[in-house]
């Protein structure tokens, strides 16, 4: 499965980092190709492409405030948590994305 994550909170820091890097985990360990798109601070580092987001089969977004650019995302399987959770269980959020991934096939 092919995942496009973006992450935001606040600062675009702390919860942002540490979701991405735990979903990220979570999902490469089950063999999932992952993307990563940190928001917050009012700045995005690194900005997913729309190929990337076009080639995804689900997005996950993790965030605690509103992520900017979602009409990219128009037409995609969506997955919308909060960040604290991605953090403290990302094991549920990638049992969530591949549940709602399979209810497609």
């Amino acid at each position: 499965m092919k995942i496009v994550l973006i992450t935001a909170c606040l600062a675009g820091v702390a919860h942002s980092k540490m979701a991405a890097t735990a979903l990220r985990k979570e999902a490469e360990s089950r063999g999932h190709e992952i993307v990563v798109e940190e928001q917050g601070g009012h700045k995005i580092q690194i900005r997913l492409s729309q190929d990337q987001i076009d080639l995804a089969d689900i997005v996950i977004i993790a965030k605690a405030i509103t992520i900017s650019g979602k009409e990219r995302l128009k037409n995609k399987k969506l997955l919308d948590v909060k960040v604290n959770l991605a953090v403290r269980n990302p094991k549920a959020i990638i049992d969530q994305a591949e549940e709602l991934f399979n209810q497609a096939l």
